[in-house]
């Protein structure tokens, strides 16, 4: 009597197994406690002013590290006052804080000693060029010096005139500018141009030092073609330079939507047509704010969120497969969230806890212990 679970247990998994065997799509599999190990959260900053706490980015130059956020309310404001807190220890303690006006920095670069700041808004100025803000520091960020620059439309494109409801332009910096091999600044940016209703996300490039930017590429506009739901357009972009040279962006379609991907194989000249993150589904597909991250081992990393935040794993380090996944938070949030690698294996996540209005408000950040190991790389066929 004893054995008959054992085989009926034995039955349905040769079952399963061979019924993935038959199944062309990867499967999804959960990251156990063996693979990643999350630490306790700690609050980085919390309100205590009725000020917002949302949306953070972060970003790791030595034992520096920079968590910038939003501390006004979520919606279109000139020259709103956002905030910085800075670790000097590695991310162990957070007593430095800084706020400004035209402070919200979603990139931070290094180049040549000096840290340049990128602010996450533009501000309108014609149908061919929009103003953009950038700060820069020549002492670890303990103080920083306002600067402007353009941002130029590109050719047979034009910007909304009037911008964001008049106030913001219409193309936004978000995350991730990387100093490339050839000295200049690239990423991404995403917004709308005249006369399109969805978003675009392209890829950018400054060879001055960030004052001013040209438009090289659309990576993707509109909306997926299969795609009945009610979708903003491909936004909030993120990239990596991938394992294999690639360039691996990943792009919000809409809250509680698949997160999309695409790739350019020539340095951001040309991209992909975008397709879901091939191997994860449902829930882990969802749906705002990617951020990627090529760990030291090679194993590429992405935060993301709504419902709660949840990070996933690549361990091809390319993204043509992604092949676990874990939630990180459960609780009230925007979604948002944001990772570095405060040492091989170890990462910080940082993300924001409460909904506009609460008393709880809060960034805060836990550390994650990492034990994926790389496995070798097996390219898709990508379609152009």
């Amino acid at each position: 009597m004893k054995k008959k679970p054992l085989l009926i247990i034995f039955i349905l998994t040769l079952f399963c197994v061979q019924a993935n065997a038959q199944n062309k799509e990867p499967v999804m599999s959960e990251a156990g406690t063996d693979q990643v190990t999350m630490g306790d959260r700690f609050i980085i900053d919390s309100s205590n002013d009725n000020k917002e706490r949302q949306f953070p980015f972060i970003y790791k130059f030595g034992k520096n590290i920079f968590v910038s956020y939003c501390e006004h309310n979520d919606m279109v404001i000139a020259s709103p006052m956002d905030a910085m807190m800075i670790s000097r220890d590695n991310g162990k303690s957070w007593i430095e804080k800084l706020r400004n006006n035209d402070f919200y920095i979603s990139s931070i670069i290094k180049k040549g000693g000096v840290l340049y700041g990128i602010v996450y808004f533009t501000y309108p100025v014609s149908s061919t060029k929009e103003r953009m803000i950038y700060w820069t520091s020549g002492n670890n960020g303990k103080t920083w010096s306002k600067k402007e620059g353009v941002v130029k439309a590109p050719e047979g494109k034009q910007f909304k005139p009037n911008g964001t409801q008049g106030i913001w332009g219409s193309m936004l910096f978000h995350r991730g500018m990387q100093v490339m091999k050839d000295g200049s600044v690239q990423g991404v940016m995403y917004g709308h141009f005249d006369g399109d209703s969805l978003y675009s996300s392209v890829w950018v490039k400054s060879t001055d030092n960030c004052a001013t930017w040209n438009i090289v590429s659309t990576i993707a506009t509109g909306k997926p073609k299969d795609e009945f739901r009610k979708a903003e357009g491909y936004c909030e972009p993120n990239f990596a330079i991938t394992k294999d040279g690639s360039i691996l962006c990943v792009m919000r379609i809409g809250s509680y939507l698949p997160l999309y991907q695409s790739r350019s194989l020539d340095n951001g000249i040309t991209w992909s047509n975008p397709v879901m993150l091939p191997g994860l589904t449902g829930k882990s597909l969802q749906s705002v704010y990617p951020q990627l991250l090529l760990m030291k081992n090679g194993v590429l990393a992405l935060t993301y969120g709504r419902p709660g935040t949840r990070i996933a794993f690549s361990t091809d380090g390319c993204g043509y497969l992604w092949n676990y996944a874990k939630e990180t938070y459960e609780g009230q949030t925007t979604g948002y969230s944001g990772i570095i690698e405060s040492s091989p294996g170890k990462l910080l996540l940082v993300s924001d806890q409460g909904r506009t209005g609460d008393k709880a408000l809060a960034i805060w950040g836990r550390f994650m212990d990492v034990h994926l190991a790389p496995t070798p790389i097996e390219k898709a066929k990508m379609k152009k």
